[in-house]
């Protein structure tokens, strides 16, 4: 340290003086570094949950855009089939579905099918009946509402034993839900009529 002052000149009656501001300037420096340290925590916490919550925003985001392209693919404008093709549909699954389970369906009739007006689905009946081994018509069934592409439920059904008691005679109605053509559109444009 004597060798700094001697290099700026500083006389051996001004060392003392110097030696003394400069332990003042240190002790007040560090003083003012211990006020501020905690605002400066705290600042750099902030900053921590402000980057956690951007991070968090950003996948949101990505969320976002992924499910609205999946609403994309799957709306239903794009599939709805005319009232044929999905009563043709429905004939088709019960068929297959019946076959793979080894029932054989005696009797397959469309119904008449009521749909209201302010419901969404267009509803598609069919009356089957036919005759197999609890097995198998627990199968059918399983089958039948396993599904994922398919909204046929059962809405009627009787199930009695054949004569011999070995098999049961199986009467029931089908019904397949498909969303209407254009039914939200409709409601908006009778709102913008009025």
């Amino acid at each position: 340290m004597i060798t700094i002052l001697n290099m700026l000149n500083v006389r051996a009656e001004e060392r003392r003086p110097v030696i003394i501001f400069l332990m003042c300037a240190l002790v007040v420096g560090n003083l003012v570094w211990l006020s501020m340290e905690p605002g400066l925590l705290t600042l750099r916490s902030q900053l921590d949950k402000h980057e956690q919550e951007l991070g968090r925003e950003k996948m949101v985001q990505a969320n976002h855009k992924e499910y609205k392209q999946k609403v994309a693919e799957l709306n239903p404008k794009a599939s709805v089939a005319s009232g044929s093709e999905q009563a043709a549909k429905v004939l088709e699954t019960l068929r297959r579905e019946a076959g793979d389970n080894g029932i054989t369906l005696t009797r397959n009739v469309l119904a008449r099918s009521g749909t209201r007006k302010d419901n969404p689905f267009e509803e598609h009946k069919r009356n089957v009946t036919f005759e197999t081994g609890l097995v198998n018509l627990v199968k059918f069934l399983q089958d039948v509402a396993g599904k994922e592409d398919s909204m046929i439920r059962v809405s009627d059904y009787k199930i009695s034993p054949t004569g011999d008691r070995r098999r049961v005679q199986v009467q029931m109605s089908f019904v397949a839900s498909y969303p209407k053509p254009n039914f939200g559109e409709e409601k908006s444009k009778k709102k913008k009529k009025r």
